[in-house]
């Protein structure tokens, strides 16, 4: 296990999103970070009225996040609540100035 993650094991985020919720735009951002952040983790964004969409019955809000099959956030997570479930990310290392 690197010193930077708290588990290098696969993960599965299904994010839960609808057109009408507001704060379902973050919660796209807050995908984007987790896939930059924690490559291990299957990030997924389902939009709960596209008619494809397999919605469990755990699903009453958007957005509701499940981690591993499970309900781990209603509403957008914290920063805090991302390094517990992931651990810190690895540090963005720049290229030096030429």
């Amino acid at each position: 296990m690197s010193s930077h993650a708290k588990s290098d094991t696969a993960h599965s985020l299904s994010i839960y999103v609808s057109a009408h919720c507001m704060t379902c735009v973050y919660a796209h951002e807050v995908a984007a970070g987790i896939r930059r952040d924690y490559p291990q983790v299957d990030v997924r964004v389902i939009d709960v009225h596209q008619p494809d969409a397999v919605v469990p019955e755990a699903i009453f809000a958007t957005p509701t996040y499940l981690l591993d099959g499970r309900v781990w956030s209603l509403g957008n997570p914290s920063a805090e609540k991302i390094c517990a479930a992931f651990g810190t990310p690895a540090p963005v290392v720049e290229a030096p100035a030429r």
